[in-house]
């Protein structure tokens, strides 16, 4: 009776690893899908910002587009509060928003105030506009960049200044 009474211990401890390996499997696996998430949002979002500096728009516009193409990685929602107003026709107004302050007070996410969003082109003969977008996620603790590179061609019909 004593030897079967020490065998279920022991396939109960061997049972007890066999899920701890499982569940860091899955919590890894899940980890890694974020982060590939992650890349090819602020990647998209990179590309969104590079776009609108290409076709001529200033710098505060390239920002809220990034900022609109990143939503899915921002975390929480400061303003308004989840469940007050439909995210997806705040977007519009977000973008038509003339400065920051206005902007904040229609759309506002926590990732957006550590994200670092820098944009930038450069005229020549082959002008490009260039943008990078770095965030850190705090859930999962890693940080993450996106970039684009996109032919400018505003520089053949306008200035910097947008005339």
């Amino acid at each position: 009776m004593r030897k079967q009474k020490g065998k279920r211990a022991q396939a109960m401890i061997e049972t007890l690893f066999a899920m701890m390996l499982i569940v860091f499997v899955f919590m890894e696996a899940l980890r890694l899908s974020r982060m590939i998430q992650t890349k090819t949002v602020l990647d998209h979002a990179a590309g969104r910002a590079a776009r609108a500096k290409a076709v001529g728009f200033n710098r505060f516009m390239c920002e809220k587009s990034a900022r609109a193409a990143m939503i899915p990685v921002s975390g929480k929602r400061l303003w308004p509060q989840y469940g007050e107003y439909d995210t997806v026709s705040r977007v519009a107004q977000y973008m038509a928003a003339e400065n920051a302050g206005r902007a904040n007070a229609v759309l506002e996410y926590a990732g957006w105030h550590n994200a670092g969003i820098s944009i930038d082109s450069h005229p020549g003969l082959a002008p490009v506009a260039n943008s990078r977008i770095d965030v850190e996620d705090r859930f999962f603790g890693f940080r993450a960049s996106g970039s684009a590179t996109i032919e400018s061609h505003f520089p053949f019909y306008m200035d910097e200044a947008g005339r």
